[in-house]
């Protein structure tokens, strides 16, 4: 996650970490989770994208570590979420 964007935005984790902490009062990461768990509740409900492709807009490596982040922060599983 943090890597990731960081890498995008040309700066060290640990920068952008420091940057987005003293701006914010809310860490880098807890930033970049909540802006994937938004997403990818919006495109749970409102499109007929598969698990798999949802966890690929967001570069997850396979549909098992998407739906384990996505449990973790949002105690259920992708698919339990979208047919709730």
């Amino acid at each position: 996650g943090l890597d990731f964007y960081a890498d995008k935005l040309c700066l060290t984790p640990k920068y952008m970490s420091s940057v987005v902490k003293q701006a914010s009062g809310i860490s880098a990461g807890e930033w970049i989770d909540r802006y994937i768990i938004l997403e990818a509740k919006a495109l749970l409900k409102s499109t007929n994208m598969t698990i798999q492709q949802i966890g690929d807009e967001f570069n997850f490596a396979n549909q098992s570590f998407f739906g384990k982040y996505f449990k973790r922060l949002v105690a259920g599983s992708p698919k339990e979420y979208r047919n709730n």
